[in-house]
């Protein structure tokens, strides 16, 4: 399978856009570690049942709690997942999973007036959205570099890095009452080139994904009324919300790295799903 013994580090993969890219991950084969935030510590047994079934003393998938702005906290969940699932120092190879793939889906979205949002609110965006996602792939580039010497050779190399950030069409556009929210993802387009630009030469490329509105349980219950519904349908040219599936086959095909390597030379770039949304 295409991401086969690929460790797939997912922080906010318990749910919405997360849970949809880590079930077709784990369908090709990728072993996932699901980095979960406190408040969702009460029901992790519950999501991760719920999204990829019966996973109790499974190798193949451990979840981690971490609060994603807490550099402490990031470093604490990729020092276990490191010593449970990458293990460079194992005796057998059938343990060890290479730690190739971050996919940074954990998000915070709060609408308000601009001159209304509150301070606390601001930051709350801005270290959620963009210092959380910098401090894991800190903490992933540093893995992967350390695993990178225990694995291959010039002539049968690790597998390449790949980090996807997922962004938002409201990195491209102003949106009303976004504020704060267009601020954090137009940044997170900017991490991400400075990480392409920086990493690209060491093995890890860096891209991102903006989607539109996915239809997931978040979507349906702020844009499942019908008159809203319709209403912002009418400004996406195709019709139509993004489905989690068709968010998470873009992620995928940037995680690619197979003999062919099909999307190795895409580096600092991002892919929008929004029907269009964002050439209006």
């Amino acid at each position: 399978m295409a991401f086969a013994r690929r460790l797939a580090i997912l922080p906010g993969g318990l749910g919405g856009l997360g849970s949809s890219i880590g079930k077709k991950l784990r369908q090709q084969g990728a072993r996932l570690a699901i980095l979960y935030a406190p408040f969702e510590a009460a029901r992790r047994n519950q999501l991760l049942e719920s999204t990829y079934g019966r996973v109790s003393g499974s190798d193949e998938i451990r979840a981690y709690e971490c609060d994603i702005t807490s550099s402490e906290s990031v470093q604490s969940a990729f020092k276990s997942l490191d010593k449970e699932m990458v293990a460079p120092s194992s005796s057998s190879l059938a343990d060890r999973s290479f730690p190739s793939i971050l996919i940074n889906t954990a998000g915070y979205v709060n609408l308000s007036d601009m001159e209304s949002t509150p301070p606390e609110d601001i930051m709350k965006h801005l270290t959620t959205n963009v210092f959380g996602p910098m401090l894991c792939s800190q903490a992933f580039a540093r893995l992967y570099f350390a695993a990178s010497k225990f694995a291959g050779s010039s002539t049968n190399p690790p597998p390449s890095g790949r980090i996807v950030n997922i962004a938002s069409q409201a990195a491209h556009v102003a949106l009303p009452r976004h504020s704060a929210y267009c601020a954090s993802k137009a940044a997170l387009l900017g991490l991400t080139r400075s990480m392409a630009s920086e990493w690209g030469s060491r093995g890890i490329t860096s891209n991102s994904v903006s989607p539109t509105v996915a239809w997931t349980e978040l979507g349906k219950k702020a844009w499942g009324q019908d008159d809203v519904r319709e209403a912002f349908l009418k400004t996406i040219p195709i019709g139509k919300f993004a489905l989690p599936e068709e968010v998470a086959d873009a992620v995928l095909f940037l995680c690619q790295a197979t003999k062919q390597d099909s999307s190795g030379m895409i580096n600092g770039a991002d892919i929008r799903v929004d029907g269009g949304f964002t050439i209006q």
